[in-house]
């Protein structure tokens, strides 16, 4: 039911609030109770349209849709609460073979993403993915031989990560917490936590923090 995913509604409408104030300094008094209003009508309908398009899919609490995105799931996809998939640059994909899981963590965002899994993606918590991210957990064809089948690993992506437009993640990557994936990059190994990778393949540019 819808009041059951309305759970924890009342600090999300702190937030909302918060965000409307910043996006908007000037609105104040009966403007800013409008746009909050609206505001939450156009959440509420994202929240009614998860309940359409994620049929089959395990959500949590404010799992929310924009636009329409494209579902295959013969295996298992898990969504955290207040997971966003959002379709407004490009629609999300998500392919999920049969045996296959796809977990997504709390407050991440899915935009315009396809994610590919053969074997396993977890994707962890407060993960910001672009426009036109492609996530393969498979080759899907041999180098060597194109009818034959590719190498496949499971790919894990831990909290805080930022995925930029049009980066790629290939099969057995693992990313580090806080790290960042310029766009275009094509991440072939492991990144280390809090590291900034670019290129292709990519590497690692530099340190954004240090512990």
């Amino acid at each position: 039911m819808i009041s059951a995913s309305l759970t924890g509604f009342t600090p999300l409408l702190q937030r909302r609030l918060a965000r409307l104030q910043q996006q908007q300094p000037t609105l104040a008094g009966p403007g800013l109770w409008l746009g909050l209003l609206q505001d939450l009508c156009a959440g509420l309908g994202r929240l009614v349209a998860a309940r359409y398009y994620l049929r089959g899919v395990e959500r949590g609490r404010l799992v929310s849709v924009k636009g329409r995105p494209r579902l295959r799931n013969a295996g298992r996809i898990v969504l955290g609460h207040e997971v966003r998939v959002w379709s407004e640059v490009s629609p999300v994909k998500l392919f999920v073979g049969r045996g296959a899981t796809l977990r997504v963590g709390d407050n991440t965002r899915l935009n315009g993403v396809h994610i590919s899994v053969s074997v396993g993606v977890d994707i962890g918590r407060n993960v910001r993915i672009g426009p036109n991210v492609v996530i393969l957990d498979d080759d899907f064809h041999d180098a060597a031989d194109h009818n034959a089948p590719g190498r496949a690993a499971a790919i894990r992506i831990d909290d805080d990560v930022w995925l930029a437009t049009g980066a790629t993640v290939l099969k057995g990557v693992h990313i580090g917490r806080g790290a960042a994936v310029a766009a275009g990059a094509v991440v072939t190994k492991d990144v280390p936590p809090y590291t900034l990778v670019a290129g292709v393949p990519a590497k690692s540019i530099r340190i954004l923090r240090h512990d």
